[in-house]
């Protein structure tokens, strides 16, 4: 039988119950885990931890560029140029339901196209380019903020509808090649010039327009209203209790006259002065 004043076993003791302080966990085999830098010798395997990143800074809501990715930013792109799409829609449909008056939908006319593949064309392949850079300028470079002045989501938009005019040019390099082999170096220059910015420019007039409205949209609140009665809105707070003044005042204290005990009521006797004494005479 050991000694209960043994210094091994009570420390044994007391790191086998967990007394006072533990001891750390094995590390597993085939594990990377490195010591604290507080413990630059410690029993693991050396190698200070990665140093916290700092934190990102706020884009600036004034500035034309404000580069991001959030689901704000996605929601006002898509916003401004669906309703850009809806745009194109809906005047082209009105064009073609007034062509169709004369000429049949689906025939076939100069150069082998009908009316109906034109309306598709011009509405969604032709313009798609733009609508592409449109929407991944104001998603991730210049994006329609709440926060930021109106002027700025307009400069914004400027610069998104630019974006676009460029991704038309783009296309038109290699549609312009392409025609150039056939009918000569004039189709490139419509291809990259003067196709782009007839409908660019109208496209970001109109892109201005539908930006403004999806920054109005961002601004509105959540939720629409409130049904009556439910917690925060006007009338559901109750008022405090109001609590009546004394009617009747104490006295006020005298100098040099002794203080009276008070009276128990209803005529009660006092307590003994020593509770721990024997009993008051009769």
């Amino acid at each position: 039988m050991s000694n209960p004043g043994d210094p091994q076993r009570s420390q044994q003791d007391r790191g086998y119950y967990g007394a006072g302080w533990s001891q750390p966990a094995p590390p597993q085999p085939g594990s990377s885990r490195s010591a604290p830098p507080s413990q630059p010798g410690g029993p693991y395997a050396a190698g200070p931890y990665a140093p916290a990143r700092p934190p990102r800074q706020p884009a600036d809501p004034r500035k034309a560029w404000a580069p991001g990715a959030s689901v704000t930013n996605t929601a006002g792109a898509l916003i401004a140029v669906v309703s850009l799409v809806l745009v194109e829609f809906v005047s082209g449909m009105i064009g073609l339901i007034g062509t169709s008056l004369v000429v049949h939908p689906f025939s076939t006319y100069g150069t082998g196209d009908s009316l109906v593949s034109g309306f598709v064309t011009g509405v969604f392949l032709a313009p798609f380019p733009f609508y592409a850079g449109a929407f991944l300028a104001l998603a991730f470079l210049t994006p329609i903020a709440r926060r930021s002045p109106l002027p700025t989501v307009l400069l914004r938009a400027v610069l998104a509808g630019a974006a676009g005019t460029i991704a038309l040019a783009l296309v038109g390099v290699f549609t312009g090649s392409v025609g150039a082999i056939r009918s000569g170096g004039a189709r490139l220059v419509i291809d990259v010039f003067t196709t782009p910015l007839q409908n660019g420019v109208p496209f970001t007039v109109m892109l201005l327009a539908t930006s403004t409205a999806a920054w109005l949209w961002l601004g509105r609140p959540r939720g629409g209203r409130r049904a009556p009665g439910s917690p925060g809105t006007p009338g559901t707070v109750r008022p405090a209790d109001a609590v009546p003044p004394a009617t009747v005042q104490p006295p006020a204290p005298q100098h040099g006259v002794p203080q009276q005990p008070p009276v128990p009521p209803y005529g009660g006797q006092q307590p003994p002065t020593n509770p721990w004494g024997g009993p008051a005479p009769r």
